[in-house]
């Protein structure tokens, strides 16, 4: 049996916890200190300040709360930068140009810098929000709101129908990064399966990403959104917001990504499985000609007799290219 550790437990009782009549006369910096000091100490014993996407998260530090007008602490769990640039929230307002009335569903409200100027236009706002916390900061502030409609669920997990209540909407919103493709991919799936219900698409997603979607064919960058998106319209990069926008700074700057949705796809898509399985097969290899990349796609027939050069790699084919190959399979496809 190792000697009791006398040195630790000396320093330990140097350090009492603080008594009730202490706390009271604390100034909010001393405060502040104490309260780092008990997270940090409870951490180091194994208890996580963050717990299934921090539904029990410890309180934040008043400190922060009085420099970031009254919010709480982002979650690094959650992907959250809370966006502070009136300059960015104009830009997208303006953008997106939404008539008093109409319904927008904003994904990840957060802090509610959005928010706020959306409900200003007079358009019903149906905000999506996962944290409890912020659920309970938004409905104190905006509850009063005749247009606004605040729901606690997982954007990925329901139904943009359910939300909008079947009418037609502008999908907005500053996504966290981790959740940005699958959000996308649904959203044209949804508008697959229910043409002319979503009016248009702005969201402040990564730099990096939305200069992705916007390469046009030909380009390193052109990928599997540029082709998904292009079956409706044409992506547009309206400005980047630089990371010092965002409080916490995330480590990349922002791009705020604009998409007019046509009422019903630009070319003819008879058979949406079989033009998912051919752009994503296609892409899953990339550096291959299609000639090579093709056979591997499952559920996609006889190919080699339609005219086409093969010789070609996915990313110098166009969405419209696309939507005619897979046009063209539809009646060699194999059962699904």
């Amino acid at each position: 049996m190792g000697k009791p550790n006398n040195k630790k437990n000396a320093k330990r009782a140097e350090r009492p916890a603080p008594s009730s009549d202490d706390v009271r006369g604390m100034s909010p910096e001393e405060l502040e200190e104490q309260l780092k000091g008990m997270r940090d100490r409870l951490e180091r014993h194994g208890f996580s300040a963050d717990k299934e996407a921090g539904e029990d998260r410890l309180a934040a530090p008043i400190g922060y709360a009085r420099k970031h007008g009254g919010l709480p602490a982002t979650k690094k769990s959650l992907g959250q930068n809370w966006l502070e640039d009136e300059d960015a929230v104009d830009a997208m307002v303006r953008t997106l140009s939404p008539q008093e009335g109409e319904t927008v569903l904003e994904v990840g409200p957060g802090g509610g810098a959005l928010t706020a100027a959306l409900l200003e236009t007079g358009a019903q706002v149906t905000a999506v929000e996962i944290d409890r916390r912020m659920v309970e900061y938004l409905e104190e502030r905006y509850g009063k709101h005749d247009n606004f409609t605040l729901v606690h669920a997982d954007i990925l997990r329901e139904s943009f129908s359910d939300l909008a209540r079947e009418n037609p909407f502008h999908l907005v919103g500053n996504l966290p990064y981790h959740i940005t493709s699958s959000l996308l991919f649904n959203a044209m799936e949804y508008a697959i399966e229910h043409p002319g219900q979503i009016r248009s698409l702005l969201v402040l997603i990564q730099k990096e990403v939305a200069e992705r979607i916007v390469a046009e064919p030909g380009s390193s960058e052109y990928g599997i959104l540029s082709v998904f998106t292009r079956l409706w319209g044409e992506p547009e990069l309206v400005r980047i917001v630089p990371r010092a926008s965002f409080k916490p700074a995330p480590k990349v700057d922002a791009g705020i990504l604009y998409l007019k949705m046509a009422a019903e796809p630009l070319y003819p898509l008879p058979h949406w499985p079989t033009l998912k399985r051919l752009v994503k097969g296609t892409f899953n290899k990339r550096r291959k000609m299609l000639r090579n990349s093709m056979p591997g796609i499952p559920h996609i027939g006889p190919w080699q007799d339609l005219d086409f050069d093969w010789t070609r790699r996915p990313q110098t084919v166009s969405a419209e290219e696309f939507a005619r190959i897979a046009q063209q399979l539809i009646p060699k496809r194999k059962q699904i």
